[in-house]
């Protein structure tokens, strides 16, 4: 019953080509906000961090906590493991499209309710991510939802 949001963190692969390259994600904030929005107080969400640096968690953790969500952080796991917790996701799927694992995780879960593989368009991006995107299998279609973000700089890392 909880939602599982993955923080992918690009800027640890990729710390100097993660913005021009499309890796960049939405900061706390606008995730939570942007992400959370039709969750009713109380709702569980599930941070999945895989290799993220623990201040940035933490700033994720605090964000959905500050929307009165109850927030519960999965760490120090293999990715194997963070794939596979994934991929058991149930009432809901959040996660950058830019995320193989997310990507890949929407796809094969059995339960899964809903996913959004979310983009950002920001200035600093190379090439914007195109809107409208939508499953063409009409049973992935009700599941999977691909919204785009346009977005400054400001409001991703």
């Amino acid at each position: 019953d909880e939602q599982v949001f993955h923080y992918r963190s690009f800027v640890v692969d990729l710390p100097t080509r993660h913005m021009g390259w499309g890796g960049a994600e939405l900061t706390p904030t606008n995730a939570a906000n942007l992400l959370s929005a039709g969750l009713s107080p109380g709702s569980k969400v599930a941070l999945v961090s895989g290799r993220s640096h623990g201040d940035r968690v933490r700033a994720y953790e605090r964000a959905f906590e500050d929307r009165s969500l109850v927030v519960r952080v999965i760490a120090d796991q293999t990715s194997i493991q963070d794939f596979c917790f994934l991929a058991h996701a149930r009432a809901g799927l959040w996660g950058t499209v830019q995320s193989s694992y997310v990507r890949w995780a929407s796809l094969i879960s059995k339960d899964l309710q809903t996913a959004t593989l979310y983009g950002v368009n920001y200035p600093a991006r190379e090439e914007n991510i195109t809107k409208g995107r939508v499953a063409k299998n009409p049973d992935l279609a009700r599941i999977v939802h691909f919204p785009v973000f346009d977005v400054s700089d400001e409001d991703v890392w």
